[in-house]
């Protein structure tokens, strides 16, 4: 199945039941664009998978195992500094479009509290995953870098502040304040497919 708005909505409420709490026992990443985090949630591990490959962008538990590379990565080594000791905190999909926010909470050197915010964009050839500061929104490293001269509208960048994706004028389903969605249901007749006028105003 194709990670739409609605079944990220779905992942994103079965993870957070299933890891939230949890610790981070393992970080890895065995391909180019994927990362396997092994959360220790409920006395069991579970080895969560981002991927960021342009057609397979996915989240989900896996019990696949993987042979790491004999060097790690620059993002490998990023996460492994930040998120020792850390605690998945929650996981939260940003207006039913196909971003994930992973929330952790650690301490930093001084032995401070420290919030950061690993967020997965599942967009195709533009998917990401990104490590963020909570607390100045700027990016601490991410899976894939995009220059300037790449994207003007949003560079990607470590030190660059996080800039969410562009929003698509789309009703949110499961957050719906004009309703626009019930008056929808109401105005579908038979000789309109329900699915086609869900489709126009619903997030993909």
């Amino acid at each position: 199945m194709s990670f739409d708005g609605i079944f990220t909505h779905a992942m994103a409420n079965e993870l957070n039941a299933t890891l939230s709490g949890g610790r981070v026992a393992k970080i890895q990443q065995p391909y180019e664009n994927e990362v396997v985090i092994t959360i220790r949630a409920g006395r069991k591990n579970h080895p969560l998978l981002l991927s960021a490959n342009p057609q397979y962008a996915r989240v989900q538990i896996t019990h696949i195992p993987f042979t790491n590379p004999d060097v790690p990565a620059t993002f490998t080594m990023t996460l492994r500094k930040y998120f020792n000791a850390a605690t998945l905190t929650a996981v939260h999909q940003v207006q039913n479009d196909r971003v994930l926010h992973f929330e952790f909470s650690t301490r930093d050197e001084l032995g401070d509290e420290l919030g950061l915010r690993l967020i997965i964009e599942m967009m195709g050839r533009h998917s990401n995953i990104f490590l963020v500061s909570e607390r100045t929104g700027k990016i601490i490293d991410l899976i894939r870098h995009v220059s300037a001269d790449q994207n003007r509208y949003r560079p990607l960048m470590p030190g660059a502040p996080y800039v969410e994706p562009p929003k698509q004028d789309k009703t949110d389903p499961f957050h719906d304040p004009d309703r626009r969605y019930h008056a929808l249901e109401r105005e579908v007749t038979p000789a309109l497919s329900a699915q086609r006028c869900c489709n126009s105003i619903i997030k993909a």
